[in-house]
């Protein structure tokens, strides 16, 4: 009896081997297959909530820039304001008649500054900072106004990093040039907003080439706020709705975001205990210029731990399916090819001893079992030699 054993490193061994390297090649497609739609799912969400934070950016600034210009025509509507800044002769009376509207366009809209503008340029009274006038506003938003005549706005950049949405309008008294009004609010609520609406997390960053560093940090010192300056090599962020920024802006490349021209999902970063999907839109001045960039981050936690766990649970299962797999191939090899081989190897072995009365039988129309017909065949035939042999003369 031969011991089917020593055949465990031949044929059951490369059958079981290429069975268990397409279970392996498949499970590993269909991880990957999941693993990458996964991911553009997220990547494409993500895209979507960057471009959402760039239209409702947009948005408030349009719906701002028409508040600001609705107070301004019922700022430059009141006759006594009007004709205290024609005079020019009493500053004091400008005032005065000026703080009223201030306080109440303050508070029922946000506007942090307004401005009188002489025709050359020089600020004949700062109302939100009275004590501060006669120096020369060139701005590009005073620029274009005086260039076309018309109003004009446009976020602006200010000396310490903060962002203001400005609008300046000629003024005009008894059908004359007088000078100029200007209106302005910080955006810096712009981030509450965009989190609300758009559920995403807001850094805004800056290029350092529009800012002197001894301003900004001079005016980081003065709000008490915190100085980011040396955090990045080519930007510094100036506001962040996040607690703790630090780690998720210090990963970005200043060539890489100055390279953007349109909102763009840039992969994922961790910031703790959670993953964020970062994206990125340009922020541009009045001018058109690109100073900087607002970073929108989509907290994609849940989503990271629903891929990996359908990863895991992906593995499990294949681990199953392949133990399973093997049984069921070890079983089949074992009676349909091992044992039929074995046994028909010993019928060989008794064939070659002489024994050649043993008829092999098989009702199997396979390889094997035209391999056994075969042997059926060589059989009789030798059987038939031996039985001539033994007829001739001479023989015992």
């Amino acid at each position: 009896m031969m011991d089917s054993g020593k055949f465990k490193g031949s044929i059951r061994t490369k059958i079981l081997g290429g069975v268990l390297a397409l279970e392996i090649l498949l499970v590993a497609c269909y991880t990957g297959v999941l693993y990458y739609s996964a991911s553009q799912g997220i990547a494409l969400a993500a895209q979507k909530a960057v471009e959402r934070s760039q239209g409702i950016f947009d948005l408030l600034m349009e719906n701002d820039t028409k508040m600001l210009g609705a107070a301004m025509d019922s700022f430059a509507t009141n006759s006594s304001v009007r004709q205290a800044y024609a005079d020019h002769q009493d500053r004091q009376q400008l005032l005065a008649a000026t703080q009223g509207l201030y306080r109440s366009n303050k508070l029922r809209y946000g506007i942090s500054h307004i401005y009188f503008i002489d025709k050359d340029g020089t600020c004949y009274l700062r109302v939100h900072n009275a004590g501060k006038f006669g120096d020369t506003i060139d701005r590009e938003t005073f620029l274009q106004a005086r260039a076309s005549g018309l109003a004009a706005s446009g976020i602006e950049l200010g000396k310490h990093g903060e962002f203001a949405l400005r609008r300046v309008m000629p003024y005009i008294h008894n059908g004359s040039l007088v000078g100029y009004l200007e209106f302005g609010e910080e955006i810096d609520h712009f981030n509450s907003l965009m989190k609300k609406q758009a559920s995403v997390d807001v850094a805004v960053l800056v290029d350092k080439n529009f800012l002197q560093e001894a301003d900004y940090r001079g005016g980081m010192k003065v709000k008490n706020k915190t100085d980011n300056w040396d955090a990045m090599k080519d930007y510094v962020m100036v506001n962040s709705t996040l607690d703790d920024p630090t780690s998720v802006v210090s990963a970005l490349q200043g060539d890489q975001l100055s390279a953007l021209k349109t909102a763009t999902h840039l992969g994922t970063v961790a910031n703790g205990s959670a993953t964020f999907a970062k994206g990125i839109f340009p922020l541009k001045n009045v001018a058109g210029r690109q100073v900087g960039v607002v970073l929108a981050l989509s907290d994609v936690t849940d989503q990271i731990h629903s891929q990996r766990s359908a990863l895991l649970l992906m593995i499990l299962i294949s681990v199953v399916i392949f133990i399973f797999s093997l049984i069921v191939a070890i079983k089949y090899l074992r009676v349909e090819i091992i044992d039929p081989l074995v046994q028909l190897a010993e019928q060989a072995n008794d064939i070659s001893m002489g024994n050649v009365e043993k008829k092999l039988e098989s009702q199997r129309e396979d390889e094997i079992g035209l391999l056994i017909h075969a042997f059926e065949r060589m059989r009789v035939s030798l059987k038939k030699s031996l039985a001539m042999l033994a007829k001739r003369p001479g023989q015992v």
